[in-house]
C-alpha cells in the first residue's frame, strides 16, 4: 500500500520505497558520492527496505525507516497520531470512549442528545484507527526485504496474525528479528542470546549517552516480549509476593486483588528500573566511565550503596561523570558531584595530566590519586599568586 500526497520528511535524508510504490516523497535530489543511487526512477538508499541481519540490517537501519514512516503518516493520515506509537512502543493503541452519563445528566434530553453526538464520533474515530492498523499493516509488510518477508512468515502465529493485519504484532516480530531474536529457534536458545545481547551490549566510544540509553532499551524490550519484565528474577518475584502477602489494609484486612494487583505491578516495575539502571552504569564506555564503576564499586564495599536506582539517576550519573571530566584540571579539588573512594586523605584527585593514580598520596597537598609533580594544587596556588595585586 502506497502513501501518497505533498508532505516531505525532514530534507536531511531523501526516502523513497520500492516496496509498494513511493511511500516517502523526496525534497531533494541526489548528490554525488553519497550512497545513493536510481532505481527506475526512483531514489534509492540503503534505508529504504527492512532487512534481516544476514542482508546486513541492523537497529540503526530499522530505527531511521520507522522515524520517516512515522513522519509521513503523522502528516497524511486521519489517525496518524495514534497509529504512529505502535512504531515507537510496539503496543497497541486505542481512543478513549467519552465518560458515562450519570443518572441526574440521562435526565437532562440535551445533555443526553450530546453525548450520544460524541459517542458516534467515537465510533467513527475507532473504525478509522483499525483501518489505519491494517493500512499499516500493509504498509511496513511491503518494506519488508523478501529475506525478512520469509523470516516473519516462519514465526508463529503468522497466519491468523496476518489474516487480521495485526499490526502490533508485526513490528513487534520484525524488531525481535532485526536483534536476532527467532522464535523460529528454541525458545530457551533465542532467550538465552536475547539476554546475552543485553548483558554484552557496551557504549561506543563516540555514542552519547541518550543514544546508548536508547539502543540498551530497545534490547531490553526485545527480552521482555518474550520474558517478561527485565530484572525480575525468581529470587525477586519470592520477595515481591512475600511483602504483598504481609500488607493489610488501615482496618488489618487483606488487601483486596485488585489493590494486591497494583501493588504488585509497583513492585515490579522498582525492581526493573533498579536492574537496568545497573546494567546502563555496567555497560558504559570503559574509557569515559571506569573510575565511577570503580568508585560505586568501592563504596559498596564500604557499605555505603550509592547505584542509581532509576534508569533516569543512571543517565545523571554518566552525564555528571561526563561533565566532571572535561573541567579544568584546576577545579577538580572542589567538586563533590562523583563518589570516590574514602581513604582517609580525603578523595582522589586527578594530576595535572587528568589521570587519577589509586594508593598514590601527594606529599604536597597530601591528597590521594596524582604524584606531587603532578599536583594541581600547587598549580592552582600559582594561578591565586599570579592574581594577587
Amino acid at each position: 500500500m502506497a502513501l501518497t500526497g505533498q508532505s516531505s520528511p525532514p530534507p536531511t535524508t531523501p526516502f523513497n520505497s520500492t516496496a509498494g510504490g513511493t511511500l516517502f516523497p523526496s525534497a531533494q535530489k541526489p548528490r554525488q558520492n553519497t550512497g545513493n543511487r536510481y532505481n527506475g526512477g526512483q531514489l534509492v538508499n540503503s534505508y529504504t527496505v527492512i532487512k534481516a541481519t544476514s542482508e546486513g540490517g541492523d537497529k540503526r537501519m530499522l530505527d531511521v525507516i520507522f522515524e520517516r514512516l512515522k513522519y509521513t503518516i503523522q502528516a497524511e493520515w486521519a489517525t496518524g497520531k495514534e497509529v504512529a506509537k505502535i512504531l515507537d512502543t510496539g503496543e497497541d493503541v486505542t481512543v478513549t470512549p467519552p465518560a458515562r452519563l450519570t443518572a441526574d445528566q440521562k435526565k437532562d434530553d440535551l445533555y443526553f442528545a450530546i453525548w450520544r453526538e460524541k459517542v458516534k464520533q467515537h465510533v467513527l474515530k475507532l473504525d478509522a484507527l483499525e483501518d489505519a492498523k491494517s493500512k499499516l499493516f500493509s504498509t511496513v509488510w511491503k518494506l519488508l526485504s523478501k529475506i525478512m518477508q520469509s523470516k516473519v512468515a516462519g514465526q508463529s502465529g503468522f497466519s491468523e496474525k496476518s489474516e487480521t493485519s495485526d499490526v502490533v504484532w508485526l513490528v513487534k516480530t520484525v524488531r525481535s528479528l532485526v536483534t536476532d531474536f527467532d522464535s523460529a529457534m528454541p525458545e530457551i536458545l533465542s532467550v538465552s542470546e536475547a539476554l546475552e545481547r543485553i548483558i554484552t551490549y557496551r557504549q561506543p566510544e563516540k555514542m552519547d549517552n541518550a543514544e546508548y540509553v536508547r539502543v540498551l532499551l530497545s534490547l531490553i524490550k526485545v527480552y521482555e516480549q518474550y520474558c517478561g519484565a527485565y530484572g525480575v528474577h525468581l529470587k525477586a518475584e519470592k520477595c515481591i509476593n512475600d511483602d504483598i502477602a504481609a500488607l493489610v489494609d488501615e482496618d488489618g484486612d487483606p488487601l483486596t486483588d485488585d489493590v494486591r494487583s497494583t501493588k504488585r505491578q509497583e513492585s515490579i516495575r522498582m525492581y526493573r528500573e533498579k536492574a537496568i539502571a545497573m546494567q546502563i552504569i555496567r555497560g558504559a564506555c570503559r574509557k569515559r566511565y571506569s573510575s565511577l564503576r570503580r568508585n560505586l564499586a568501592t563504596d559498596f564495599g564500604l557499605k555505603t550503596n550509592k547505584y542509581p536506582e532509576t534508569i533516569d539517576d543512571a543517565v545523571n550519573a554518566l552525564n555528571v561523570a561526563e561533565k566532571q571530566l572535561s573541567l579544568p584540571f584546576k577545579k577538580l579539588r572542589n567538586q563533590d558531584d562523583l563518589t570516590f573512594a574514602q581513604n582517609g586523605h580525603g578523595n582522589p584527585v586527578a594530576g595535572t595530566n587528568g589521570k587519577i593514580i589509586d594508593n598514590i598520596i601527594c606529599h604536597k597537598c597530601k591528597k590521594s590519586g596524582h604524584y606531587a609533580n603532578k599536583c594541581p594544587m600547587e598549580s592552582q596556588d600559582e594561578v591565586n599568586a599570579d592574581e594577587e595585586p
